[in-house]
């Protein structure tokens, strides 16, 4: 398995005294003592972008107590390594933010959630967190209660149904506590909402990639002439401007809600059963058709229907046992909600579904290199799944698109 350069070495202040802070919270005593400790990166290359992780297996024991423990947790924090991801980051409170929805939010939605029925994890526990003098969130290592990152990046329909059903549960959830009058919700995140995102050459050259892809494709001379005619500038301004609108529907969105943003648990030895979501660094209060097609921008066109169905089942299943009272949303305004958000659809398929569509023992470049390498970037465009991919779903979408207006 390929690493992420800037996770290869641990930052020197992750070392014996702050592993006896961490403990010291999670032990509630004073008295620890560790024995030894390993550092390993915690993640695969390109399995994230805003933060370094790192798993700390640690022995040690507590008071007077002659037995060791072991424990194993996972280090989140600000990358330290110069380069383009760090220049970005240190600009963003993301960190805040998370430590905010894991402290304030998702204990809370955990809690609500159980009550009806629903006790699968949504998220893992929390052990402590710190904004100085490191920003810093220390997790249980889900590994360890047998959770695995997925093998692939596009689910298959059975997967699908488990990842519509977990956002469901969040989403349904948080309208409920706004619903009740919490007023803390109304987080302005997505990727859109850091001041560089503009200007981020991923985002400048994808609908241009794209075009270039898209006038290889036998047959496609009309949606090739459309998108030659989207710039990114234009693309993404719609996109803000449909985020910025009233929505039917209020919910709190993930926010990056991707298949690499999720761990996954067996039944045994059985099929998948469960799943875990992680990354809750930028959240937004608004339509849940931004997560709907932030994620369905790259599973089967065909499956879509059956997904937001299933979606809207559960959405509802919870709000029922939560005992909402007030005006249920209908499907249709949900659909009504999808149609509007066609910008954002073609905006996560231009730009960040060509990622997912190469395979983890596949990712060879770095992050950094990927963002900042027009070349490198290309070449991702030339993967004969996401082809197949763009083949199916664009004449969709271009469809309900009108180019007319663009200048």
């Amino acid at each position: 398995m390929s690493f992420n350069y800037d996770e290869l070495n641990a930052p020197e202040w992750i070392g014996v005294d702050f592993l006896r802070e961490v403990l010291k919270y999670n032990e509630k005593s004073r008295n620890i003592s560790i024995h030894n400790y390993k550092i390993t990166p915690a993640t695969a290359l390109g399995d994230h972008f805003a933060s370094v992780m790192f798993r700390v297996n640690i022995n040690y024991s507590v008071d007077e107590d002659i037995s060791n423990k072991n424990i194993s947790i996972i280090i989140k924090t600000v990358p330290t390594a110069e380069g383009y991801k760090k220049g970005m980051l240190d600009s963003v409170n993301v960190f805040d933010i998370e430590i905010f929805m894991y402290t304030k939010v998702l204990n809370k939605c955990t809690e609500i959630l159980g009550k009806c029925g629903y006790t699968e994890l949504l998220a893992p526990g929390i052990i402590y967190t710190s904004l100085r003098p490191n920003k810093v969130l220390v997790f249980e290592d889900l590994k360890e209660k047998g959770y695995f990152m997925l093998p692939r990046n596009i689910p298959n329909e059975y997967e699908i149904r488990l990842i519509f059903s977990k956002l469901a549960q969040l989403h349904a959830v948080t309208f409920k506590m706004e619903s009740d009058g919490r007023d803390d919700l109304r987080l302005k995140g997505t990727l859109f909402g850091f001041s560089f995102s503009m200007d981020m050459p991923l985002f400048l050259t994808a609908p241009t990639f794209l075009a270039e892809l898209v006038e290889t494709i036998p047959g496609f001379d009309q949606y090739a002439l459309k998108m030659r005619k989207i710039n990114s500038e234009w693309l993404m301004g719609k996109c803000v401007e449909t985020l910025r609108r009233p929505a039917a529907i209020n919910v709190l969105n993930h926010g990056d809600f991707h298949v690499r943003n999720m761990m996954f648990k067996r039944n045994g030895f059985g099929p998948i059963s469960e799943l875990a979501l992680v990354d809750f660094q930028i959240p937004h209060w608004g339509s849940p058709a931004f997560d709907l097609l932030y994620m369905s921008a790259a599973i089967p066109f065909k499956l879509r229907e059956m997904a937001l169905r299933h979606y809207f089942n559960i959405f509802i299943d919870v709000l029922v046992k939560t005992g909402f009272k007030g005006v249920m949303p209908t499907y249709e305004q949900l659909q009504n909600e999808i149609d509007t958000f066609k910008y954002l659809d073609l905006f996560v398929l231009a730009s960040m579904v060509v990622f997912l569509y190469v395979e983890r023992d596949e990712m060879s470049d770095e992050m950094d290199k990927l963002l900042t390498d027009s070349a490198a970037r290309r070449r991702l465009y030339n993967n004969e799944k996401y082809i197949a991919h763009v083949k199916e779903i664009l004449p969709k979408l271009l469809d309900k698109i009108d180019v007319e207006e663009i200048k």
